[in-house]
């Protein structure tokens, strides 16, 4: 499959047999070839060579397509990004060739032929398979000049095979930019993207905060102009090592906003470990949709707006969204609620966010936003008022009252014993008839505080003194305020 300097010097050359091989050098060092690792390795610097172009694709088994209109001024010309990416591949142990052309089929034969010019370019630079590559040479057909001399209409007649490496013609035509060949990126083109080359390598927090300012203006700038907003961008960070850390951000609407786009981006950053430094950086608006731009009058707000930017942060910091409560036919406190309609949805495909509005079991849940516009009250709102915190799962409690009915005096919870110093209830909540059969018993809700100034809302399940009841147990089922 492959063969090194020294291998080739020997007079062993790549398609070689190995028994032949080992018979013209003895000794000669192989080893198994792994093509899924070097599909890995190519991969790898696919993403790598995204700093000098965002339109980068793999050409198996080892090559590159990049495509750089526009792209060379920036680092001082063609010839001068050429040769740093020379030179930065042989410091990671690469041996690389390297052409620039305004064709694909152009660029791939000159990085791989030497040749003044496409005329004197050898017939297999034309990328077609071997057979015909062998059958032309048989007709004295050598180079692409000669090629270039023959009426059309006889190569299309020749030459016209059912898969594209016959195609003698249509692989001349792509070269010579009669045909245009399209070139499929890793990563889907972005309209709005911003690049910084920088100078020197930057590791501080800092450094790399001025940098992101500038890629945010100059995107922001871009968007506004087309009155566009993103809705999900992608910050790179390139490191001199040859790795990259990509950091994802999702918008609930469509924002050019600098200001917003930072506050979002920042708290990302500084997750980043910036190894030896970050030599580039990218920022790519990966989804875009018109921008609404909201007027204020001289009564109104933008509490509205506020409010989203805020979930927005919340959002792409905690990788989770907030959701509103929505009210359910019940009185059981915990099936009063359920989660309803997010606040915002996540942006992000396949991104790990989830729809939760509790937390885990023992710890409870939050209802953190008001009624939305429009909405009715909430059975929390109606009626008694409850606790701020309710557990997903009431816990069990042990309680010493004054009287087997009353209220408790002293409770022991999570392995704590609390005295308490007021008590307010009891609040009745009778089973739902149809759940009677499950062993639903009464509840008398308490409010409670202990000697520290905690409240609790404690409750008895079942009734004294009724024939066939067992004795009433208690439950912790939330916290007060």
């Amino acid at each position: 499959m492959a063969v090194n300097a020294t291998a080739r010097s020997f007079g062993l050359m790549r398609g070689q047999r190995l028994a032949d091989a080992r018979a013209q050098v003895p000794d000669l060092l192989s080893d198994l070839h792994e093509a899924e690792e070097d599909m890995k390795s190519l991969l790898g610097l696919c993403r790598w060579l995204e700093r000098y172009s965002p339109w980068v694709a793999p050409d198996t088994p080892d090559g590159i397509f990049l495509d750089v209109t526009g792209v060379p001024h920036l680092f001082g010309g063609e010839a001068k990004m050429l040769a740093e990416m020379r030179t930065r591949l042989e410091a990671y142990g690469f041996t690389a060739r390297s052409a620039i052309a305004e064709t694909i089929g152009a660029a791939w034969a000159l990085a791989r032929y030497d040749a003044p010019k496409l005329d004197a370019l050898p017939i297999e630079a034309l990328r077609i398979d071997a057979e015909s590559a062998r059958t032309l040479r048989r007709l004295g057909l050598k180079t692409i000049g000669s090629l270039l001399t023959i009426p059309r209409a006889s190569l299309a007649r020749r030459f016209r095979g059912e898969v594209i490496g016959e195609n003698v013609l249509l692989r001349l035509d792509e070269m010579m930019g009669h045909r245009d060949e399209p070139l499929n990126p890793l990563n889907p083109p972005s309209s709005f993207m911003a690049h910084r080359a920088l100078m020197e390598p930057v590791i501080s927090s800092e450094g790399l905060e001025t940098v992101l300012m500038g890629l945010v203006t100059a995107l922001a700038r871009d968007l506004e102009r087309q009155a566009k907003g993103a809705t999900r961008l992608l910050l790179k960070l390139f490191r001199t090592d040859g790795s990259r850390a990509s950091l994802p951000a999702g918008f609930s609407a469509a924002t050019h906003d600098p200001a917003h786009i930072l506050r979002v981006l920042k708290p990302k950053l500084e997750t980043i470990d910036a190894g030896f430094g970050i030599d580039a950086m990218t920022l790519e608006a990966r989804e875009t949709a018109m921008a609404h731009v909201q007027q204020y009058g001289f009564m109104e707000d933008d509490s509205t707006l506020a409010m989203e930017q805020l979930n927005d942060r919340v959002l792409n910091r905690h990788e989770t969204e907030i959701v509103t409560l929505e009210a359910v036919e019940s009185h059981i406190p915990e099936r009063a609620e359920k989660p309803g309609r997010a606040l915002i949805r996540p942006p992000l495909a396949g991104s790990p966010f989830s729809h939760t509005s509790r937390t885990g079991e023992g710890k409870g849940r939050k209802n953190l936003l008001p009624p939305q516009v429009g909405e009715g009250p909430r059975r929390g709102d109606e009626g008694p008022s409850r606790p701020l915190l309710i557990f997903e799962h009431p816990e069990p409690a042990t309680v010493l009252a004054s009287v087997p009915d009353g209220p408790p005096m002293r409770f022991t919870w999570r392995r704590v014993t609390r005295r308490v110093v007021k008590s307010q209830g009891p609040e009745r909540v009778a089973p739902e008839w149809w759940r009677l059969a499950d062993g639903e018993r009464p509840r008398d809700y308490y409010v409670i505080e202990d000697a520290q100034g905690r409240r609790y809302w404690l409750y008895r399940e079942g009734l004294y003194g009724e024939t066939g009841e067992a004795r009433p147990k208690w439950f912790v089922h939330g916290l007060s305020s």
